[in-house]
């Protein structure tokens, strides 16, 4: 039984690592980006500052990245709510006019919606993440990632999108 656990986190791993490969024979998708650059909160266009607040006007913006994905701008704003709640949103130009394209924060397994949780366990019996992030679409979409060791003590990371309630284990990382 644990080789054919060994052998199917050997299977989700190398499907988690050829969807980052690029563009390759297998059709994996490689997002051009320049790299996030940390960039101070003065140079944030103003527009954007008001996007996020017009999107979270609860949230005190502490940290800012600026990057380029396939030639469209983004900045990732990170911050913390009153209650003490650290979220990031990432702000991206769409038709001249700044948007939330997905809003992050870490949590715990307790906020993990129950479809999730048992696509996970169905897939990786036994197996508890180290790091879970929600990344809220804006759309009605979340995905769920999860960092951890898989069972040979590699790191892993895992990613499960939950829609209309329904959970499925994603192959190809997500790109917002």
């Amino acid at each position: 039984m644990k080789t054919i656990h060994s052998k199917l986190w050997l299977v989700a791993l190398m499907l988690v690592v050829s969807a980052c490969g690029g563009n390759d024979a297998d059709g994996g998708r490689k997002v051009d980006a320049s790299g996030k650059i940390a960039t101070d909160l003065d140079a944030v266009p103003a527009e954007v500052v008001a996007a996020a607040k017009a999107a979270r006007p609860d949230l005190t913006i502490t940290a800012a990245e600026f990057e380029t994905r396939d030639g469209n701008d983004y900045y990732e704003l990170g911050g913390m709510l009153p209650d003490g709640s650290e979220w990031e949103l990432d702000m991206t130009r769409i038709d001249g006019v700044w948007i939330v394209a997905e809003t992050q924060r870490d949590i715990g397994m307790e906020l993990v919606h129950d479809a999730v949780v048992g696509t996970l366990e169905t897939k990786f019996p036994g197996w508890t993440p180290n790091r879970i992030i929600e990344s809220d679409q804006g759309d009605g979409v979340i995905v769920y990632e999860f960092f951890g060791k898989n069972e040979d003590g590699e790191d892993t990371k895992v990613e499960v999108k939950l829609e209309d309630g329904h959970a499925e284990l994603l192959i190809d990382e997500w790109v917002h």
